[in-house]
């Protein structure tokens, strides 16, 4: 490792003079962004990532690095540039904004330490670095000098850090109790730049954020990647428990297969096809991610499918009943759209419920031993792909070139 990135086993960090610099400068850009009225999607949300991203890509130059991790900008780049090419939904602006910082965490912790592995635990990737230590961490705000005058500059400019960042905060709590002192201050400005303080608040949060991730980031490049440790859980609980959701599964079919034929249940309730295809549908998708869920701790958090043949055999009945309750929803979006047409909703549930059925589909092959690649990575892979054919597919040019194409279509 460079000589520039000391390892933080000791009391406190002098940081080198150019990577304050740099968060200085990220800090500006960010609340530039913000004063100048840069208006869209891009400048308000994706635009203060690109620029934390490149000022950790600057900083981190010298490091020995993980370069595969440089593919994670493939997705990251997609979901940038995505509300500029096809102009997303509301509903996916806001996924980004959760879904970025994960895939920051996960590129910058596989780019800096080579233990680190996509593993089942990569979603908690971004706890790493925040909020741990989000204001603690400004006690390693000091510069590294090798002489004492350069302590003694690095002494003030640290001070003069940390008395603007008190200054700027006092300051701002004072203009908004006091309407005289907010003119007064703003009068002050007004010849520099058109005041406001809450462009002072986000130069403030934004130096704080980008400074504590730096020093979790110098922090975890020689950590350990945490093994994830089995379950020891009683087998007979577990078949007991997959026997009685089987069974549930088994009765809700049953139930189906009347209700779509002749009622051989003889049970009086009437409904329409458009009712049928309206009710229950989210409920559906959340059974499937139980289904989801338990499989998923069965196979990847015990030793249960390889050692218990009726463990692995109640799995696959319940993979196959969710590969059921699939095909189910599908019939019922078929009648919804069929009656009242595509919207950017339905096609990402459409899209949803393919990718759980890829999804599905590995875990029967896991099952039975012929997946055995990185699954972690495979999974990641499917996920983020659908993640981003839905930001560009599911919009409205689709959704009205579909519905087009649909009311040209006779109705036999």
């Amino acid at each position: 490792m460079d000589n520039d990135f000391k390892d933080l086993k000791e009391e406190e960090y002098l940081i080198e003079k150019k990577h304050l610099l740099v968060v200085l400068i990220s800090s500006l850009l960010i609340t530039f962004i913000y004063q100048f009225h840069l208006k869209g999607y891009f400048f308000e949300a994706m635009l203060p990532f690109i620029l934390v991203l490149v000022s950790y890509l600057i900083i981190f130059k010298d490091a020995k690095k993980n370069k595969k991790a440089y593919y994670m900008m493939i997705p990251l780049s997609l979901i940038f540039i995505s509300d500029f090419i096809v102009g997303i939904d509301n509903t996916n602006k806001d996924l980004n904004l959760l879904i970025v910082p994960v895939l920051l965490s996960m590129m910058m912790l596989l780019l800096l330490n080579k233990n680190y592995q996509l593993k089942g635990n990569i979603l908690t990737w971004i706890f790493k670095l925040f909020p741990r230590g989000l204001f603690s961490n400004l006690r390693f705000l000091k510069i590294k000098s090798e002489n004492e005058n350069g302590k003694k500059v690095g002494s003030i400019f640290a001070g003069i850090g940390f008395g603007l960042i008190f200054a700027i905060i006092i300051g701002y709590l004072l203009i908004q109790a006091d309407d005289y002192f907010k003119v007064f201050v703003g009068n002050i400005f007004s010849n520099i730049i058109d005041f406001n303080a809450n462009y002072l608040l986000i130069f403030v949060l934004s130096f704080i954020l980008i400074f504590s991730i730096l020093i979790n980031l110098f922090r975890s490049q020689d950590d350990e990647m945490k093994e994830v440790k089995l379950w020891h859980i009683d087998k007979t609980i577990v078949i007991t428990c997959l026997g009685i959701v089987n069974s549930v599964f088994v009765l809700f079919l049953l139930s189906e297969v009347s209700r779509l034929t002749s009622n051989f249940l003889q049970i009086p309730v009437e409904y329409t096809y458009s009712s049928y295809a309206r009710e229950g549908f989210f409920q559906l998708l959340a059974v499937t991610f139980i289904n989801y869920a338990i499989i998923m701790f069965l196979l990847y958090k015990t030793n249960f499918v390889k050692e218990n043949k009726t463990i692995q055999v109640s799995l696959v009945l319940l993979i196959a009943f969710s590969i059921i309750l699939i095909f189910n929803s599908y019939y019922r979006m078929y009648l919804y759209i069929n009656h009242y047409g595509f919207t950017i909703l339905r096609c990402q549930v459409i899209l949803f419920l393919l990718m759980e059925l890829v999804l599905f589909t590995l875990m029967i092959l896991r099952i039975f031993n012929h997946f055995k690649k990185n699954n972690a990575f495979v999974y990641f892979i499917i996920v983020i792909s659908f993640y981003i054919v839905n930001l560009y597919l599911c919009s409205d040019w689709l959704v009205n070139i579909l519905n087009e194409t649909f009311n040209k279509i006779p109705v036999i």
